[in-house]
């Protein structure tokens, strides 16, 4: 079985490891890592949309990336790391968490994809329900190919969705999110068929996960968030009272590529004290 891939950034120090985001590569990330490689050894696999010859027909699971994860700790040989995750890779760091707790000294959660209660309550009676979600919808329908990186970065930099990335940002997302096609063209190294697919099957357990945890956990939400609702942030830290929780102002859901200085330096301070 081929070895699963991954990105090492370096760094000296306790491993950490970073999990991305659905439909980040974890390249994307570049100024994120460099920060966190200040003090520690950072690794960050690559999910499975990103292996060569992967399709989502039949995905209905997101606890695969957990299980991928730990398959990957196996082949390395790696334990007593720090787990940090965005989004999707919040989720799946928890759930390896609780799965082999001994993989993990402490945990970061920043923006995890935890539904309220009553939406998950929905999509467990109608599993069809989420399809309609209006973000699958978005994924499915987004632009995949561009003539050149320069024209992929000109018709990304005013969406709403990147308002909040510096250019810098931008162009990392343009040189790892995308990948060669031919001619000069580039197209999406995570496929918007993967990413809905992902999106329309939300976890519908984690919050029968989050009370499992027993690392030191910090947890992380954007102030002007669209994915971690109020409802879900309150409830977490009902089922969690032993965790840190920090509500970081003037960014959103994605606050490690907007502010990567920032939310790094939030993480090293919470490790420092763990």
């Amino acid at each position: 079985m081929t070895p699963i891939p991954f990105t090492d950034f370096g760094g000296n120090g306790p491993l950490l490891h970073f999990a991305h985001a659905n439909a980040y590569p974890a390249g994307c990330y570049r100024q994120f890592a460099a920060r966190l490689a200040s003090r520690y050894h950072v690794l960050a696999i690559d999910h499975r949309p990103l292996w060569p010859g992967q399709s989502p027909a039949g995905f209905s699971d997101w606890h695969i990336f957990a299980q991928d994860f730990i398959q990957f700790c196996d082949e390395q040989g790696l334990h007593d790391l720090i787990g940090v995750g965005h989004s999707l890779g919040a989720v799946l760091t928890l759930s390896a968490a609780v799965t082999r707790p001994g993989l993990f000294r402490a945990l970061v959660l920043i923006e995890p994809v935890f539904l309220p209660p009553q939406w998950l309550a929905a999509v467990r009676q109608n599993p069809q329900a989420a399809e309609q979600m209006p973000f699958v919808q978005v994924a499915r329908n987004r632009r995949n190919h561009w003539p050149s990186r320069q024209a992929a970065f000109d018709h990304l930099r005013p969406k709403a969705v990147f308002a909040g990335l510096s250019d810098a940002a931008l162009w990392d997302f343009v040189q790892y999110g995308l990948h060669p096609a031919g001619d000069g063209s580039v197209t999406l190294a995570y496929s918007r068929d993967w990413e809905a697919a992902i999106y329309a099957h939300p976890p519908t357990d984690v919050w029968e996960l989050v009370p499992q945890a027993r690392q030191p956990t910090l947890a992380i939400r954007a102030a002007q968030t669209d994915t971690l609702h109020p409802q879900a942030w309150a409830y977490w830290q009902a089922l969690q009272p032993q965790a840190t929780f920090l509500e970081m102002p003037n960014v959103g859901h994605l606050l490690p590529l907007e502010q990567p200085g920032r939310v790094a330096d939030e993480i090293i301070a919470f490790l420092d004290n763990v």
